[in-house]
């Protein structure tokens, strides 16, 4: 039986021009890593798989980012990224971007939480009536709506993982995002209805002295 050929290790070449597409093009890399490193196979000509690209990137990226937090340097790990310095610089700029673009994403989703819960505080306040009692009628979702929601998002990955057996080793991340995905979604759906919920006792609780 023939053995298996051991995997080609990476120029510093291949990992600059690869590097310098995706820095040029983060956006991409940020919303669609695997489409980002498939453009960057076919603009620089590298004679690597997209999930080679992606793997050795990827890595790169969480390195340096836990040396940034910790000021710990693992010398053991990933030598062309401590050995040449295009490489390196090229990572930790891109891990100033990935913080930079999470921190907007962040203020973003705070802004659109925050319209959200004065819609809906807006909408209840228009029910209100000049006496001690406020009739506050009953919220058109729950938590339970959501987790029905959430059962048939994960039956409709679930169902797409069968069906792509044959190129499930590439689909891995893919399958992994999907999921993390409907969670976030999920989580801060019930953030905010506990939010909602909470306001609107806190109105069934006003009274006009």
């Amino acid at each position: 039986m023939p053995r298996p050929e051991k995997p080609r290790r990476w120029e510093s070449s291949e990992i600059v021009v690869v590097l310098n597409y995706l820095y040029d093009n983060f956006d991409t890399w940020y919303d669609s890593p695997y489409v980002a490193c498939a453009e960057a196979i076919m603009a620089t000509n590298v004679k690597r798989g997209g999930s080679s690209v992606y793997g050795k990137v990827h890595n790169m990226i969480r390195i340096m980012d836990d040396y940034l937090r910790t000021g710990k340097k693992n010398s053991n790990t990933c030598d062309i990224l401590w050995q040449n310095k295009k490489v390196r610089d090229l990572i930790k700029e891109m891990c100033y971007k990935n913080t930079e673009r999470k921190r907007k994403d962040e203020t973003t989703k705070n802004r659109k939480k925050s319209k959200a819960i004065t819609t809906v505080t807006t909408e209840a306040s228009t029910t209100t009536s000049p006496t001690s009692q406020i009739d506050v009628p009953q919220m058109p979702f729950s938590i339970e709506t959501i987790d029905e929601i959430y059962n048939e998002q994960i039956k409709k990955v679930e169902n797409l993982v069968l069906k792509s057996k044959e190129t499930i080793e590439t689909r891995n991340q893919e399958i992994r995002d999907l999921y993390e995905q409907i969670s976030h979604r999920r989580s801060e759906l019930i953030e905010l209805i506990e939010m909602a919920n909470n306001k609107l006792n806190d109105l069934k609780d006003f009274s006009i002295v």
